[in-house]
This record gives structure tokens, sequence and C-alpha cells, in this order.
């Protein structure tokens, strides 16, 4: 695949922001609007308001599977918010929440066709390249993969959770035949958020309920006779079809795991077979995953996770650890490679350099697309080293004049809206955290602190990343800490389209996100403090120390379990 056709392959990849950033907030959106516009009470005439629904605990389990899984399978996910979406119409009588679902739920079918139609467009577009037949040898048996064990455990746990479901169910039976109804004052609510109720015989009570009830409001309650410590609200029978939602969600991703392991299967075929063969340029990322690019090099592809299971012929007798050096070989490879199958997202290809298969272990990834950031091949894996036979970099050329030390390096410019938006996550998001605990959601509540921990932790990488060059270190920030590098532990620095490569004793560091027309005075200023600090001292271990990343990312996660905790325990 050239660099024009690789080119016109990867314009036709789903942006990865519209699953992993835009259809979460719209998910998240979409639970606020159903949360306000359910004004509806508990109704002694219709149980199944705050009482078991069997249809909603099912429902509940595509509507989660809809933000779970984006960031898994888009696809999977982007199914399971069409399929809430008829659940939602069908079964909930709330206009706000059907009109929330249904911006939802249309999106998602949009992103369901638009990865359809992307994927056919890949195909086709390597389809128009010139391929021949490649022989691929036998794979190596498989056995029982960690996917089918955990698929065996989840199917267990399913149906443990049925079981105790039909325990509770009998159990509570059991309390019901022998209940009389009568009926209840509420008195008020006590330090653990529950309804104290009095009852004809002067007993008092205390339920956690659903619903809200005022003080010296009669409610209509069930007593059991023979059990003084069992009592529901006639509105507001028991209700364990939880255990539905556990059950269905366990076998959910059970038949995924299953799905996956039939499709790694199927691409490690146990029988020699021949197939259309692209060259592509392969290396190692620091995934350990192979980055795919094309024939020429100047686009990246995807990346492919990959494994050797063909060293050595069946009638060669090689000692282990020759077949495990080989091993290490095709895994450091670097150079012109076969790939063997479809070439597009999600797809399980297979590698050939030469006679040796490289087997898939997951499905080929296209590179991440956000919208102030685009996925590179940028970092290298730590036991990488260059092939002997790569040509040699042309060398950086020691700047003449040094600028002022400490000096920050001049980096890309950033989206404006990265600070802005941090700023707004840390203020909005502990609000939305008190707003959805005082309303008595604490799913919600707790779901909002979940998601903001790691957007806090994005948006404040982009914004406060920072790289420093002093007269003895050179400190990169990004995340959650700050990696001090000494200059004289540094042996040689390259520079590429991605940024600079710096080699210390066997590892190799990349400091990225320099700005394209100062890379190569940059370069030129590390290469003079590098000979500047060999004086023959000894090396100095790399360290590292936190960022301010790591405490705003603490404070907030403390100051929003400090919101739950004061509200559980002292609701306002």
């Amino acid at each position: 695949m050239t660099g024009a056709l690789a080119a016109r392959w990867a314009r036709t990849v789903v942006p990865s922001w519209t699953y992993r950033w835009l259809l979460p907030a719209l998910w998240l959106g979409a639970i606020v609007a159903s949360t306000v516009a359910d004004s509806g009470t508990c109704s002694v005439e219709n149980p199944t308001v705050c009482g078991p629904d069997r249809a909603f605990s099912l429902a509940v389990v595509a509507c989660f599977a809809s933000l779970a899984l984006l960031w898994w399978q888009p696809s999977a996910a982007a199914l399971a918010g069409v399929l809430f979406l008829v659940l939602e119409l069908r079964y909930d009588d709330v206009a706000g929440a059907q009109v929330a679902w249904s911006i939802y739920g249309v999106l998602s079918a949009l992103l369901l066709i638009w990865t359809f139609l992307s994927r056919r467009s890949q195909r086709s577009l390597s389809a128009r390249m010139p391929r021949g037949q490649v022989q691929v040898p036998a794979a190596a048996p498989l056995g029982v993969t960690f996917w089918l064990l955990v698929a065996a455990g989840l199917v267990l746990v399913g149906a443990a959770g049925l079981g105790v479901m039909h325990a509770l169910d009998q159990r509570e039976e059991t309390h019901v035949r022998r209940a009389v109804e009568k009926i209840a004052v509420v008195k008020g609510i006590n330090d653990d958020g529950e309804v104290v109720l009095q009852l004809p015989d002067g007993a008092t009570r205390s339920v956690l309920p659903l619903d809200d009830y005022d003080t010296g409001t009669q409610v209509p309650v069930l007593v059991d006779p023979a059990d003084p410590h069992w009592l529901r609200l006639r509105a507001e029978p028991a209700d364990n079809t939880y255990w539905y939602s556990v059950a269905s969600a366990a076998w959910a991703v059970s038949f995924l795991f299953v799905l996956r392991d039939l499709r790694l299967r199927r691409a490690r075929p146990r029988t020699s077979w021949s197939g259309p063969a692209m060259p592509v340029r392969i290396d190692r990322h620091y995934s350990d995953a192979f980055t795919v690019r094309s024939a020429d090099g100047t686009v990246l592809l995807g990346f492919l996770h990959t494994e050797p299971d063909d060293l050595v012929p069946a009638h060669t007798a090689a000692p282990a650890k020759l077949t495990q050096e080989w091993a290490k070989t095709l895994r450091r490879y670097r150079g012109d490679a076969l790939l063997v199958g479809d070439l597009a997202e999600g797809s399980w290809p297979t590698l050939m350099i030469g006679t040796h298969a490289l087997r898939p272990t997951s499905p080929f990834r296209a590179p991440r697309q956000l919208p102030w950031y685009n996925e590179t091949a940028s970092r290298l894996p730590k036991d990488f080293k260059p092939a002997e036979d790569a040509p040699a970099p042309p060398p950086i050329e020691p700047a003449r004049e040094v600028p002022t030390l400490p000096w920050e390096v001049p980096l890309r410019a950033r989206s404006w809206w990265n600070l802005p938006a941090l700023v707004a996550v840390l203020l909005v998001a502990p609000l939305a955290v008190g707003t959805f605990a005082t309303w008595g959601d604490w799913c919600a509540a707790v779901l909002v602190t979940g998601i903001g921990a790691p957007l806090v932790h994005s948006l404040g990488t982009r914004a406060l990343f920072r790289v420093t060059a002093t007269a003895t270190d050179l400190w990169i920030r990004t995340g959650w800490f700050e990696q001090r590098l000494s200059w004289r532990s540094v042996q040689s620095i390259e520079g590429d389209e991605d940024g600079l490569s710096l080699e210390a004793g066997d590892d190799w560091h990349v400091v990225g996100g320099i700005a394209d027309k100062e890379l190569t005075r940059v370069a030129g200023v590390f290469e003079t403090l590098r000979l500047r600090s060999h004086t023959g001292l000894p090396e100095e271990p790399i360290a590292r120390r936190p960022s301010p990343v790591l405490l705003i990312n603490a404070i907030y996660v403390a100051v929003c379990v400090l919101i739950l905790v004061l509200t559980r325990w002292n609701p306002f």
C-alpha cells in the first residue's frame, strides 16, 4: 500500500473521540435528563413503579453496556444503545427520558452505520493494491485460553445470581403470605436517612424508602406477625430483580469473550493456508504491539498485537533457549513484512516475516483520533534495539548558543480550551456529585466521580505538559509524574517526525509534542547539553517526582468522596 492510498485508508477511520468522549458525555446527559424528568411517585395501584420490574432490570443492562463497551467494543456498545432506545420507547412513558435517549440511540445507530461503512471502505481500498498469494504455515494448538476460563466463570456467576434471586423471592413470598396490612404514620427521618414509621400499636420501625414521605403522612404497610423485624411499604414491594441484571450482564460479557476466543481461533487455523499478502513496514511500539505502516513507511495504519508460534519445524530438534532467542529477535524486528488477511479495523490479520508467521492475539486497531491529539507511534519499547542493517540516522549538530537555563522547550500550540475545560470539570463535577447525592441517586453520583477522575487526568496531562532542560537534567512532565533524565546518562539523540529519541542505558525515552519549526533547534540544544555533561562523573539514575496533575487528581477524588460521605451521613 503506497503513501497516497494509505492516506486515503487512514481518512476512512472513525475518529475515536466520537465513541470515547462524545457518546459517554451524551449518555451522562441522558441519565441526568431522565432523572430530572421522572417525577413519578410510588403507587400502591402500580407496584412496578418502585417495586420489581423485570423489563427494567433487563433494559438497564443494555443501558450500561452502551457506555461500558464504548472503550472496548464500540460496535457492540452502539448496538446496545439502539436496543435500549427500543426498550425505552416501549416501556417508559416519561417524555423527557424518551427524548434524551432518542438522541443517544440515533447517534448510536449512526455510529454503527459509520463503522460498517468505514470498514467496508478500508477493505475496498486495501483490495485495490495488487497482492500475491503467500503460504502461511499451520498454527500451533491454542488450548484453553484465558478468555474461555473467564467466560465459564461468568456463566456460573449468572447462574448463581438467578439462584440467589429465586431464594430471596421464595423467602419474600413466605412473609407476604403471612403479612397483614396496617396504616403507619411517618414520624420523621433519622440520622441514617431512614423514615421512622409508627404502627397503630405504638411500635416504631425504620425503613429506607425509594420515595419521599412527609412527616405525618399515613402510608399502608405490610407487617409479618411471625417476624417482628419484617416490614414492607405497600407501594414499595421488595425488588430482587437486580439479580436479573447481574445474571444477564454476566452472560452478555461471557458471550463477548467466547466470540473473541472464536475469532482468535479462526485467525490461527491448524492447517497450512494461502492468503493475499500486502507489503507493509512494521516497528515495535511501547505497548509490545507492532506498528503497521504503509510500504514506504510514511503513513501509520494501526497497531497489531502478535506472537510467534511456529519458530521451529516439528522435525527440527532445536534447544529451547535457541527458540526463545528467535522469538525475542522477531519481537524486536523493524522493517518490511507481509500482512496476510483483511486490512481493516477489527480484523485479525497475520504478519509474515520471511517464512515465520506472527499470529494476531487481538484485533487490528487504527490510531486514536481526537480533536486535540492524534495517536502516533513515537514511543518505543523498553527492550528496543535498532536493527543492525537499518540506515544510521543523520547526526545532530550541536547548537552554538544555548538559551538561558532552565529552559522550557517550545511545544506545539495546545487547544485553547484545554485549561478552561479542566477548570470547568473541577467545578461542575463535584457540584453534580453533591446534587445527585442529595437527590438520593447514588449510582449517578458515583458514576460522575468515576468519569470525572480520568477526564481530569486527561485534560490535566494536556494542559500542564512541560519539558524543561537544565544544565544537568531534562525534566519531562506528563501524566501523574515528572521524569528526570540526567544528561550524563544520555548516550545519543535521534530525531524523527514524531519527536526526539534519547538513548539512556538500555532504554529509549521519547520527547514528543515539540513544535515542528523548533525541532531542529531543540535537538541541537539537547546535543550541546549532552556533550557538556560528559565530564567522566558516574551516571545518575532516572528519577521521578509527582506532578501537579497527580495533586489535582487526588484533590478532585478526595473532594468528591468527602461530598458523598457527608451527604450519606448528614443528608441535607
